[in-house]
């Protein structure tokens, strides 16, 4: 039976926590990961992400930066995604992320590569587009208006709210589940990660991952459950 596993993680204090099962799911030694960024991605904190894999023995990985005007060559990029063992998608602007790889024909490959047993990770952007709903807004420092977009669809009926704790995301994610009726959401912190397995979560690596669920979206009664990191 094909595994799928994805990986939600906020913040460079969780790439060497996340890598210690990421790459081994991706082949170890015989990885080829492919890392999708934003065009606005400062080269020098590359190190942050491909560092921890180079330590584990990977040596093939292949870097996506789209050009100043935001645009990629869709089918390099295509063929490195179907090649991958292993897909990490970084963090940055949530709407940019949403239009390169959320969008036709990456969002096909993308989909393609888990559920044929391909490892996704998804670090606070790549971890919002990940699931069917994309709530757009939510861990942003400000108090912006969310906006509600079509995700990849790694996994169904769960809203995914980075920088949890750190930025009060309490409300804005109960505001989130109710308007688009999904009744559980999980919280991540910056140290954290939260791992799925075929749709159903099975640990938190590093730092607690926060469940919420809400059991009447009318009044937003809701419960807290906390997952101590393994």
């Amino acid at each position: 039976m094909v595994s799928n596993r994805l990986f939600f993680l906020l913040g460079g204090p969780a790439f060497d926590t996340i890598a210690e099962e990421f790459v081994p799911a991706a082949g170890g030694r015989s990885a080829f990961i492919v890392l999708l960024l934003f065009s606005g991605f400062k080269k020098e904190y590359l190190p942050e992400y491909i560092q921890p894999w180079i330590k584990r023995g990977v040596s093939r990985y292949h870097v996506v930066v789209p050009r100043e005007d935001g645009a990629i060559d869709s089918d390099i990029v295509l063929a490195k995604i179907r090649e991958a063992t292993g897909v990490f998608i970084g963090g940055g602007p949530t709407l940019a992320y949403h239009k390169l790889y959320a969008t036709e024909p990456i969002k096909t490959a993308i989909r393609e590569c888990y559920y044929k047993g391909v490892p996704i990770a998804g670090m606070s952007a790549g971890a919002l587009i990940a699931p069917d709903i994309c709530v757009v807004g939510l861990g942003e420092k400000d108090n912006v208006s969310l906006e509600i977009v079509d995700g990849l669809g790694l996994i169904s009926n769960i809203i995914i709210a980075p920088h949890f704790t750190e930025r009060n995301g309490l409300s804005p994610m109960l505001k989130a589940m109710t308007q688009t009726k999904i009744r559980t959401g999980w919280g991540i912190d910056e140290p954290a990660c939260a791992v799925f397995e075929n749709g159903q979560f099975i640990k938190a690596l590093g730092k607690s991952i926060y469940e919420i669920t809400m059991s009447d979206l009318k009044s937003r009664t809701y419960k807290i459950l906390e997952h101590p990191a393994k």
